[in-house]
């Protein structure tokens, strides 16, 4: 309005002092500190759609652009890498960052041996999903890979918070030259353990869903309500054939050498057992221990299996209890007397070739245990780790010619994981390798013919 100062209300005109700092009349501040709210508060109500009260005509739903993305592939394209070996190369999944380490072993001997390469996996590269757990088909050409979809952080156990996300898992098949994602399949939250069927055409994921334990017990329901499933999948098509129910939050999975069954590790103080071969997929839980707990409350919590090559026998590790517990193959029935006691938590362990010899990592003090199955009854041998840098040693696996042990150990999950290499018949740590954050198991991916 002509002839009216900036700032004028009420038809009072706002005197301009010299140095042009206007004097506001008293309450000015008030009224424009009620005026800025109504605009921001309009401005929210014109998001959500509710325009009546700005005063404003309803233009209708709102509008949302297409989002656009700077590059077609979300992400980076890694370089060539050069064929696999005679050896093969090493598949190390680093849980907290999403990457994968990869390591040829042909070069192990020589004093630089390191990372070939760290390359990224996931279907986000803007969060983090935590892969988990990897697998190789026979004939080397794909691998496999568990995005549990949590970020492990503070807490107990050896994940941390692993085991209470709330979004869905899933598994995903990448070309084992490339790296690229090539399939994947959504599965249930919180996924565990993957394994692959030695016909290299199905695969097996668990869901290790704390959360699902303790929201059932919060309302109140039944313990079969605490039941999480086991996913079977194609491998060729990546296609879910089968959901099956199998117990509170299992992890583990491992098949007898028939392939007829599925052997499950199940945190409610059991071992689930599922027969394959049979429609319906039948299941059977065996509680490990007289004394067993249930899901709220498990005194023994089995989490990692390990299956001999040549009996068939089944060693639970359960991290509770500190102990390697026998499932006999043929009674499914535990067998106590069997029982090998630790002074650590048994993780992922490994059998010779010929049954002889069960090599168990434990934590807290990180070593490993030299097991006779034979005798178990017998003071396991050990092989330190942690003078060599190893904290919470997660999964062992032997190479090939079973000269060496390759243990993955977790490290503090802040700074980086380690890989040691470690000589049978010297029964000592010869080689230590850093990794990515929070690595958590080892694979061998062999070269193609």
């Amino acid at each position: 309005m002509p002839g009216r100062a900036p700032g004028a209300r009420d038809g009072v005109d706002a005197p301009v002092p010299a140095g042009g700092v206007r004097a506001e009349p008293e309450g000015m501040t008030t009224g424009l500190l009620r005026t800025g709210r109504a605009i921001r508060a309009c401005a929210w109500l014109l998001t959500v759609g509710v325009l009546g009260a700005c005063g404003e005509t309803d233009p209708g739903p709102l509008q949302v652009p297409e989002l656009e993305y700077g590059v077609e592939a979300p992400w980076p394209v890694s370089a060539p890498l050069p064929p696999v070996g005679p050896a093969g190369r090493l598949i190390i999944t680093n849980n907290l960052e999403d990457t994968l380490s990869l390591l040829d072993l042909d070069g192990m001997e020589s004093p630089t041996w390191g990372e070939l390469a760290r390359v990224p996996v996931g279907l986000n590269p803007v969060e983090l999903e935590g892969p988990h757990h990897t697998a190789v088909s026979p004939e080397n050409d794909f691998y496999y890979v568990g995005i549990s979809n949590y970020v492990p952080g503070s807490g107990s156990g050896p994940h941390g918070t692993h085991g209470s996300g709330k979004a869905d898992g899933y598994c995903l098949k990448l070309d084992a030259a490339t790296h690229a994602v090539v399939g994947s399949v959504r599965v249930d939250p919180n996924p565990g353990d993957v394994f692959l069927g030695a016909e290299g055409r199905t695969l097996y994921q668990t869901h290790f869903d704390l959360l699902k334990i303790a929201e059932v017990a919060r309302r109140g329901g039944t313990e079969a309500e605490m039941d999480s499933r086991m996913a079977i999948l194609d491998a060729r098509t990546m296609t879910r054939t089968a959901m099956v129910p199998v117990c509170p939050a299992p992890h583990a999975v491992r098949l007898s050498p028939d392939g007829r069954r599925a052997y499950v590790a199940c945190w409610s103080d059991e071992v689930a057992i599922v027969e394959l071969e049979q429609a319906d997929h039948p299941v059977r839980r065996v509680k490990v221990a007289d004394n067993a707990g249930t899901a709220v409350r498990p005194l023994h919590q089995p989490y990692a299996l390990t299956v001999s090559p040549t009996t068939g026998a089944v060693w639970v590790s359960s991290l509770a209890s500190r102990a390697v517990q026998y499932l006999d193959p043929v009674t499914l029935t535990m067998d106590p007397q069997r029982t090998v006691w630790l002074p650590g938590a048994p993780m992922f362990g490994a059998f010779t070739s010929d049954g002889r010899t069960l090599y168990m990592p434990y934590q807290s003090v990180d070593s490993i245990a030299i097991i006779d199955p034979d005798h178990p009854e017998a003071v396991p041998g050990e092989i330190p780790l942690a003078p060599s840098g190893c904290l919470n040693v997660h999964q062992l696996m032997l190479t090939p010619d079973e000269r060496y042990a390759l243990a993955v150990c977790e490290g503090d999950h802040v700074g980086p994981g380690t890989l040691h290499v470690v000589s049978l018949e010297e029964r000592r740590v010869v080689k230590t390798v850093q990794v990515g954050l929070f690595p958590d198991s080892v694979a061998l991916l062999r070269s193609r013919p």
